[in-house]
């Protein structure tokens, strides 16, 4: 009976240690053999500046009936989609492509500030510099 007792705690041990490690490795991204954590990091940087950037823009841009914070919404979502595959490894040329487009349509149509504006246009060049290399 007590052997009995013991194989079924071990084996429930081995069990919850097992589901404890599955969840643990759902958790964390899977490691991407195609750029370095450096490159992961600066990556990162650069999408989190461009969303900010996209969200003071969003704060300071002039009333504008023409739609200013709908193409500031499509740019911050197009991004957040590109930062996501960067993380899964998913080089898509054309994600890429809709994410420069979006954020060129908030240059080209707006009512944002000068100051936005040359911040949007230093981080546009700064994504295509990046999509030269990536996508």
């Amino acid at each position: 009976m007590s052997r009995l007792v013991l194989q079924t705690l071990c084996g429930s041990a081995l069990l919850a240690w097992g589901v404890t490690v599955a969840a643990q490795t759902a958790l964390e991204p899977a490691p991407n053999p195609y750029y370095s954590e450096d490159e992961y990091q600066n990556a990162h940087s650069m999408f989190d500046k461009i969303q900010a950037d996209l969200s003071r823009a969003a704060t300071n841009a002039y009333p504008n009936p023409l739609g200013d914070a709908a193409r500031i919404d499509v740019a911050r979502t197009e991004l957040g989609q590109l930062a996501d595959g960067w993380d899964h490894g998913q080089y898509g040329s054309r994600r890429f492509d809709l994410t420069r487009t979006a954020i060129q349509m908030v240059l080209n149509d707006n009512k944002l500030t000068l100051h936005d504006q040359k911040v949007l246009g230093e981080d546009l060049i700064r994504l295509l510099e990046f999509g030269k290399e990536y996508y």
